[in-house]
């Protein structure tokens, strides 16, 4: 057993320092702060990220299991869950207004996520924090939840939709090494 646990561990470190390397990548070939998230258990969890002097990442003013509702890592995995599954993470993770574009109203954040094509990165414009955009894709295996996302300053929004398009290239790809 103790062969199998030390295997496991040694696979889990091994596809760990994968990430960081994809994220890495990622990071200098967008300009910008890069993240992999899950939701687990209920919560939006930043599983690595990749940032650096040029490309900071976002300041994490509040917890992102709190913010799912207004970040771009947060409303793309509530795209990817059914109604029951975003209503109970609402529930307990109440949605409150962290800018003046954060959307407080339940029900206009489901149908902003009911309309959310799967093919089109999901935006925060400053609605997490001021002077901050992201944008986030999905990646899910089976019944995994989880996104590539990327943050930049507001001055460098301009390049947000070629770092999303570039994400959404790298989507696939990155699946495929993370799961082999």
């Amino acid at each position: 057993e103790s062969a199998v646990l030390l295997g496991s561990s040694t696979r889990r470190r091994a596809l760990s320092d994968k990430l960081k390397a994809i994220l890495a990548r990622l990071r200098d070939e967008v300009g910008a702060a890069v993240y992999f998230s899950r939701y687990d258990d209920g919560k939006v969890r930043i599983i690595d990220y990749a940032d650096g002097p040029a490309a900071p990442k976002v300041n994490e003013w509040v917890d992102f299991r709190d913010a799912a509702h207004a970040s771009a890592v947060g409303k793309c995995l509530l795209t990817q869950l059914d109604v029951n599954g975003r209503r109970d993470h609402v529930s307990r993770h109440k949605v409150a207004r962290f800018t003046s574009k954060t959307i407080t109203n339940e029900r206009v954040l489901f149908t902003t996520l009911d309309n959310q094509p799967s093919t089109v990165p999901t935006l925060d414009l400053q609605e997490y924090a001021v002077g901050t955009v992201c944008a986030a894709v999905p990646i899910s295996i089976g019944a995994s939840v989880g996104c590539l996302a990327v943050s930049m300053p507001l001055d460098r929004a301009h390049h947000l939709r070629k770092a999303a398009d570039t994400l959404n290239k790298r989507a696939a790809p990155v699946l495929l090494s993370l799961s082999i």
